[in-house]
């Protein structure tokens, strides 16, 4: 989710951890991905309202609080399913004590309903930490968590948008007292993995390596990328890493670092930054953060992750998918006010419907046309690794045209009309996007 600031990439992290299955029927026949995880549920069936999310676990004392909301707003009390053969009923939050903490629990939640339909979600209480696979030596896409203060140089001048956070600094080991410091760096290297093949090995790197740091901010509230930094780098507040690990807030982050760093020699970042900049980098971060999801659950064996670690990136990609079509269906019912400049002067993210679209759109289409999400994606990145002076001087980074606003539409839904070779233009159009029919036949014919 994009955080309202002048002339700067940041994206807020999600604290909700859920999963959500909703009492009803598919609204349309659809062929489904083969793969045992996918998105499908969210995009051809009822949106669920209700969503819950972790807000701490103290593994000493074994208290749990849970915190959660339901758009629909029931009278009736929720039924919550502790997992530990204890239920109870009431109003969020609601806390719960496990006298036995040498395993983890799902926590099943109910809203009921006047009509009698219902919504559940589970959300995972930890206390054992995951086993997996030690990164190997050499490994040329390392993600680690310094534990002292490190000093971080930059491509760009430290000024303006550039500058860094006075109170970035490190997290200390009192925030590992579950997940031991190395198997999150294990977790997030092989994220880290899978985001450079789904960028087709085109990122700028330093000595061969594409390194990157999670450092801390406990002034912020969310996360955020510092693509620019060397070594490239990502600033998170303490939530991220209190109660439940927020998995797919950093693969977003992360998604940032890799899509803004790519084409190798003409990377986007630095070039598009500003108000012009979420309709790529916030659809980009949208996609690559739930693809690198789907990809590590469904093939978790083969990245050496274990299964209850692969059903917590689940319930994790599933909670931050629910805000993807959230939002789409918001832009939908309000209008369709299609902006892809970000007045610094507002209140709110003008671009947001547009990004949420197009992010919504792609696995929308993945799933219409049964096709892999990761096959789709390096194929949307091939077209977009086009990028160059030419295209960088009509996306009109820093004016409010309605040619610069065309160029930008036009080239995300050529992107999309390629990763699934289909024609895409009326679709947007419908939803009200800015398609220049001419420059979307010139970008098509280019890429051919």
């Amino acid at each position: 989710m994009e955080y309202k600031m002048k002339n700067v990439v940041i994206s807020l992290g999600f604290v909700i951890l859920s999963v959500l299955l909703c009492g009803c029927q598919n609204q349309r026949s659809v062929k489904r991905s083969k793969n045992a995880f996918n998105f499908a549920k969210f995009i051809f069936e009822k949106p669920p309202t209700l969503n819950v999310f972790i807000r701490s676990i103290d593994i000493n004392t074994g208290k749990v609080i849970l915190r959660g909301n339901d758009n629909r707003k029931p009278s009736a009390p929720f039924t919550i399913k502790w997992g530990d053969g204890t239920t109870t009923e009431g109003l969020f939050p609601q806390e719960h004590t496990y006298s036995d903490r040498t395993k983890n629990y799902i926590v099943t939640i109910k809203a009921n309903y006047p009509d009698s339909s219902f919504c559940s979600t589970e959300a995972f209480v930890r206390f054992i930490a995951p086993q997996m696979k030690t990164i190997p030596a050499g490994n040329k896409t390392p993600v680690t968590i310094p534990d002292i203060k490190i000093e971080l140089g930059s491509r760009l001048p430290l000024e303006g948008m550039y500058k860094f956070s006075e109170s970035l600094s490190f997290f200390t080991d009192d925030f590992f007292t579950l997940y031991p410091r190395k198997t999150i760096e294990n977790i997030l290297s092989v994220a880290a993995q899978v985001q450079m093949d789904l960028v087709n090995d085109d990122v700028f790197m330093k000595d061969n390596r594409f390194d990157q740091v999670l450092l801390r901010d406990a002034d912020f509230g969310g996360m955020y990328s510092l693509w620019y930094t060397n070594p490239v780098s990502f600033g998170v507040g303490d939530y991220g890493l209190q109660g439940a690990v927020q998995w797919s807030s950093f693969f977003h982050e992360m998604g940032h670092n890799f899509t803004l760093n790519t084409p190798a020699d003409y990377y986007f970042g630095g070039k598009t930054d500003g108000n012009a900049n979420a309709i790529y980098s916030e659809t980009m971060a949208q996609i690559f953060q739930h693809v690198t999801a789907y990809e590590m659950i469904n093939n978790y064996k083969k990245y050496g992750l274990s299964e209850d670690l692969a059903y917590e990136l689940r319930i994790s990609a599933n909670a931050s998918f629910f805000w993807t079509v959230t939002a789409y269906n918001r832009y939908i019912s309000s209008g369709m006010n299609f902006k892809t400049w970000n007045d610094p002067n507002s209140s709110h993210d003008e671009t947001s419907g547009a990004f949420m679209s197009l992010a919504y759109k792609f696995f929308e289409h993945a799933e219409l046309e049964k096709v892999d999400y990761c096959k789709a994606l390096k194929r949307m990145m091939k077209f977009l690794q086009r990028f160059d002076e030419d295209w960088h001087r009509r996306y009109e980074p820093d004016k409010d045209t309605p040619e610069g606003e065309s160029f930008r539409a036009t080239m995300m839904v050529a992107a999309l009309s390629y990763a699934f070779d289909e024609d895409l233009r009326q679709e947007f159009k419908d939803l009200n996007f800015a398609i220049n029919d001419d420059v979307y036949l010139e970008l098509l014919t280019g890429n051919n």
